[in-house]
């Protein structure tokens, strides 16, 4: 399959954390991420993999349509990019995460 065709969506979150209700959404947002299939690649940083653009557009329109109906306030952002591309992020500090590293391995399964 070809790295310009698997398409990766990354999730960046701020979500606020001040009364117990802010927390309990936070982590059901959290839970949800887990849920369908995204994986932590830094702190409020998710990220998913799909096999083509239609299918992280579906993945997208998912995210979007319970985030609509759960989330109120703060701040949630989606890119969309090129497993080529993502495979191209300069890491300054530290290394890559162990799902990072498995990801290609779980795609050929598919």
């Amino acid at each position: 399959m070809s790295a310009f065709r698997i398409m990766w969506l990354m999730l960046m979150f701020d979500l606020p954390t001040k009364t117990k209700k802010d927390k309990k959404k936070y982590h059901w947002f959290h839970d949800e991420l887990e849920k369908e299939g995204y994986n932590m690649l830094q702190y409020s940083i998710y990220g998913k993999i799909f096999s083509s653009t239609e299918s992280a557009n579906l993945g997208k329109k998912r995210i979007k349509d319970f985030v609509k109906k759960n989330i109120k306030n703060g701040n949630i952002r989606i890119l969309m990019f090129t497993d080529k591309q993502f495979s191209a992020m300069d890491i300054i500090i530290g290394e890559k995460s162990i799902e990072e590293k498995n990801e290609p391995e779980q795609l050929l399964l598919f």
